[in-house]
This record gives C-alpha cells, structure tokens and sequence, in this order.
C-alpha cells in the first residue's frame, strides 16, 4: 500500500497490505504484524519458545500497540482511498482505543502474523458541498487464524490543507524541540526495551512530563509533526502508569480522547490514577487538558 494513505514515511511502518470496500460503510483490510515492533518491554521478556513434533512453538506475543497503530493506519487510509479525502487534506485524529483477548491473541511465529480488519465506518458528518466527510468513525474487529482476538476504534476529522492552515495559526509550522528535563525513568521503570524508548522526563519539581528522549525515533516520529503526536501521548500515558504501579502488567485496553493539539512550546504534564478498572490519565498543558483516556493491564 502507498505510503503516503497511512501518513507513513518509511516503508517498514506500514502495516496494512489490502482493502476492499464490502457494503456500505463496510471494509475488509489485510495488515501483517511485524515481530520486529516492539515498544513495550513485556512483549520481549516475557516471550519463550519450546520444541514439540513440529518444531519450536513460540509463547512471545505481539506489542499491542500495534492494535492502536492498525486503527489509526485504516482510518486514514479508508478516508483517503474509498471516501475521497483528497491527498492535500489533513486528517486530525480525536480519539483512539482499542481491546485484547490475552487468551486469544496469536503469539509470534516464523516473520509476520496475518491479521484480518473487519471495519465500519459509523458516526459519518458531511458538510454540503465537500468532497468527503468532515469526520467519522471506524470500528475494527480484529482476527488471526480464522480466530477473533480483539477491537479497536478511532474517530477522524478531515480538514482540507486551508482549513488546518488557518486552523493551527502560528503552530502549523512548529517543530519538535528538546525539552528541559532533569531526569528521565530508566528502561525497567517504564517496561520499553532501550533508553531511547523512553518517552517521560522529571520537571525541576519532580513532575512527570511527556518528553520523547529520541525526537527521531523511527516509530513515533516516522514524519515530521507540528504537534505532539497521540500515539506518543498514549506510550507515555502506559509508561506513566507503570511508574504509578501498573508494572510489570501488560497493555490489553487503551483509549485516549484528544481534547485539543498538544503543542511543542510548552511543558506537557502527565498523570495516571488507579480506576475501577484499570487506571485513568490525563495530558496536560498550561493548566489545561489535552488529552485524558484509560488504560487496562493484564497480569499474566
């Protein structure tokens, strides 16, 4: 698939491989699963792998962040390839989520895993006179092997490049600058396999701050971005509860709604609370909400 419809740079982060519109509003989309993707740490040590008649039969599961990239991938690209979204439009995501069956998720074999979306598209405004919605959302229904393992759902805004011109003033030409941070959590603390990974820094007070150590990073900053990007703000929501006391668990449920652009010229706040069922975050900036959202972890 072009990269371009999924707003990927490098060719090695595009996950979706096939589409084909189905009925209406409806879409069936083919994406492998690289076992190379790995932002959290409990996706690699936890991985084992013994002999049996056939040969070796893994127990490493995917990240399943992957889970939030694939929703985000085929919101973009269904918007683009099948709705009409021009090229030069700029889609704005305003909410991401998804869930994971431990007990059914496929754990990783020989290369890549097939995964199935099946995808809806629901919730659809038009403005008169546009050449594709203004916004909508997309349910997914994700499945390996014939075996159904989890859900995701995103909503889209679509703006046309005017529109997002006009629309983010002076920031629309921002660019990610290194923050002030007097210390970050080590790799362990926040379950990520390198420093690099890391993505939380300490204010002189001793407040958590969202702050990326590797503004190049080849997964959350596969492109330039003129604000912080949401997968970034969910990874440092998961690793701020983990400081909190949700490690060693693992992610199997996410959803963060974005409240409004988290800019680069000023310190990003972050902070995680135990739930009912699970912990609750929110993303802060000059006093105000930028994003808030849930997490749930698995324990085994």
């Amino acid at each position: 698939m072009s990269r371009a419809l999924v707003h990927r740079n490098a060719v090695a982060e595009v996950l979706l491989t096939d589409a084909r519109a189905l009925s209406d509003g409806h879409f069936l989309l083919a994406a492998q699963w690289p076992r190379s993707y790995a932002t959290s740490a409990t996706s690699i040590t936890s991985a084992t792998t013994t002999m049996s008649d056939s040969g070796s039969t893994s127990t490493e599961h995917h990240d399943p962040m992957l889970a939030a990239e694939t929703i985000r991938q085929v919101g973009l690209y269904i918007c683009h390839k099948f709705l009409g979204a021009p090229s030069t439009s700029r889609l704005v995501i305003r909410n991401v989520g998804f869930r994971i069956d431990n007990s059914a998720e496929p754990v990783v074999d020989y290369g890549a895993t097939n995964v199935l979306c099946q995808a809806e598209v629901f919730d659809v405004r038009h403005v008169p006179g546009a050449p594709c919605p203004a916004a909508l959302s997309v349910r997914l229904q994700l499945s390996a092997a014939g075996r159904e393992f989890g859900s995701a759902v995103g909503r889209v805004r679509v703006l046309s490049d005017r529109e997002y011109t006009r629309f983010r003033g002076p920031n629309a030409a921002a660019a990610p600058v290194p923050g002030t941070v007097h210390g970050r959590p080590s790799p362990t603390e926040v379950s990520v396999p390198s420093p690099g990974d890391v993505m939380l820094g300490r204010a002189a007070s001793g407040a958590l701050l969202v702050a990326p150590a590797d503004l190049r990073h080849p997964r959350f900053f596969d492109h330039p971005s003129d604000h912080v990007p949401g997968m970034v703000l969910l990874e440092a929501a998961r690793q701020a509860a983990c400081l909190a006391g949700a490690a060693p668990g693992r992610l199997n449920g996410c959803h963060l709604d974005a409240l409004r652009f988290t800019e680069w010229d000023s310190p990003v706040h972050v902070a995680c609370a135990p739930a009912e069922d699970g912990w609750t975050f929110q993303v802060a900036q000059d006093g105000e909400p930028t994003a808030t959202g849930t997490l749930s972890f698995a324990t085994t």
